[in-house]
């Protein structure tokens, strides 16, 4: 069985072309072990060692030279005109469940990468498994209303729900398929409020938080219909959920037509999926 990194990096090679999105101290497709790798983030490498420096469980020697600093905006628009199209793969881990407008950052990947064979692999905390256990799964509609509104910031509702439902699991934010007897939640009603009312201040900066929650087949009911739609070009080649915290995906380009009966079908098979999901994890919860 492939490890992690393995599958991220799964049928790419060292001449690849890779975008790699937020690796911060974590490189999945490393420019040390040899990886022709563009590195974004939001900011420069002494900027991010910075913020890290005092951390004891962070190596700030894993920090690689950043590329492109990506402050907001579309992400295509940071990339030089030439270079758009020429890339191999986006790589982002645990990056999408914080970006206020996933697909406008689906269609950024189209944009950067091959038409024909490019690849876009994606790690996702899995709902179920990290401090977003209380949160419901994010739907569609919900994804669709965030791009036609064109947000560049999270909302109200979403800075809220981040504080108040966050929650830790014998004081960790993130586990496995283990006993949830210990879970608590962190901050009080109070706490949340003046949170959101804070960061939602006409004079507030950029707030960061979890704004979407997938589970496995959540996650592909939503590119599933946003492709049926015809919102974005991805198809899904495989999910793998993972021991810990998350799950892995690897989507590629075209989207692929499905017959409306098919359609229909499948995504059935997908809400019943998700609610054995929620079984496994009431389950685990339910265990004395």
């Amino acid at each position: 069985m492939l490890d992690r990194t393995s599958l991220l990096l799964s049928g790419l090679t060292h001449d690849s072309r890779v975008i790699e999105i937020g690796p911060s101290y974590g490189p999945v497709a490393a420019k040390a072990a040899g990886w022709r790798t563009t590195v974004v983030d939001h900011g420069d490498r002494a900027a991010l060692v910075a913020k890290y420096e005092r951390d004891p469980s962070v190596d700030t020697s894993r920090i690689e030279e950043v590329d492109v600093i990506w402050a907001g905006g579309p992400l295509a628009d940071a990339f030089p005109a030439h270079d758009r199209g020429s890339y191999a793969a986006v790589i982002a881990s645990h990056v999408l469940e914080h970006v206020p407008d996933p697909i406008g950052f689906f269609k950024a990947a189209e944009a950067l990468v091959d038409s024909r064979s490019g690849l876009l692999r994606l790690a996702l905390p899995d709902r179920r498994l990290c401090f977003d256990v209380f949160r419901p799964m994010s739907t569609t509609g919900r994804v669709l209303a965030a791009h036609r509104a064109g947000a560049t910031r999270h909302g109200y509702a979403e800075l809220f729900d981040h504080v108040a439902y966050l929650a830790r699991l014998d004081g960790r934010a993130a586990w496995g398929a283990e006993p949830l007897t210990g879970l608590a939640l962190d901050h009080t009603l109070e706490q949340a409020y003046r949170h959101a009312e804070q960061a939602t201040a006409p004079s507030a900066r950029y707030v960061d938080c979890h704004a979407w929650q997938f589970t496995p087949a959540s996650f592909e009911l939503i590119v599933l219909e946003l492709a049926t739609l015809g919102v974005i070009d991805w198809r899904i080649d495989w999910i793998e959920p993972q021991p810990y915290t998350e799950f892995l995906v690897s989507l590629s380009r075209p989207r692929l037509p499905i017959a409306p009966g098919d359609l229909q079908q499948r995504r059935g098979e997908l809400l019943k999926r998700m609610i054995f999901e929620m079984r496994d994890c009431a389950d685990r919860l339910a265990v004395t």
